[in-house]
């Protein structure tokens, strides 16, 4: 029996090894592919199913990274405490976590262009990023590539918002071409 020494060193390899084995089985339990094929689009089970197999790469590779680097005695597998070298800044974080849930309530009342808008920009800003010749493309580009990213090729129904919103969305979305 292998010494616990060496046993500790592997427990870190767990992680990824779990995240490829779920990544592998979950697709065939999530999603249906009964898709027709006079729909233009992937659908929506494309976005879901892409970040699956990502991460069953991605996870092979640290798995094959970690068994590589641990054959070899006194090295240390990736997954690693993280040595911080400022103090954990709680007030961020949980002004972070209230962005996202603004973010999540703001879908249904002005739709998911002008709230990703929106989200893309205050999180620019939050972050440090306060130039306008870098905020506003990085805002409008990212904003319309989530558009057609969820609603052109997976075909997502994302809200649009109500009201004049419900308006702007549906204007929008037929200016970028996706209605």
């Amino acid at each position: 029996m292998a010494e616990p020494s060496v046993r500790r060193r592997f427990v870190p390899t767990l992680l990824p090894a779990g995240l490829l084995v779920l990544a592998l089985i979950l697709p065939g339990r999530m999603f249906s592919r009964d898709q027709s094929a006079d729909v233009v689009g992937l659908g929506p089970a494309a976005w879901p199913g892409a970040m699956l197999l990502a991460l069953a790469v991605l996870s092979a590779i640290w798995v094959a990274r970690d068994l590589w680097a641990l054959r070899r005695p006194g090295s240390e597998p990736l997954l690693a405490p993280v040595r911080e070298e400022e103090p954990y800044a709680m007030g961020k974080a949980l002004a972070g976590l209230v962005m996202i849930v603004v973010y999540g309530w703001l879908l249904s009342v002005i739709g998911f262009a002008l709230a990703s808008a929106l989200f893309i920009a205050g999180w620019c800003v939050f972050g440090g990023v306060r130039n306008p010749l870098v905020l506003v493309p990085v805002t409008l580009i990212g904003t319309v590539a989530l558009l057609w990213l969820f609603m052109g090729l997976a075909l997502m129904p994302l809200p649009r918002g109500q009201g004049v919103f419900d308006g702007f969305s549906i204007w929008l979305l037929q200016l970028t071409g996706i209605y």
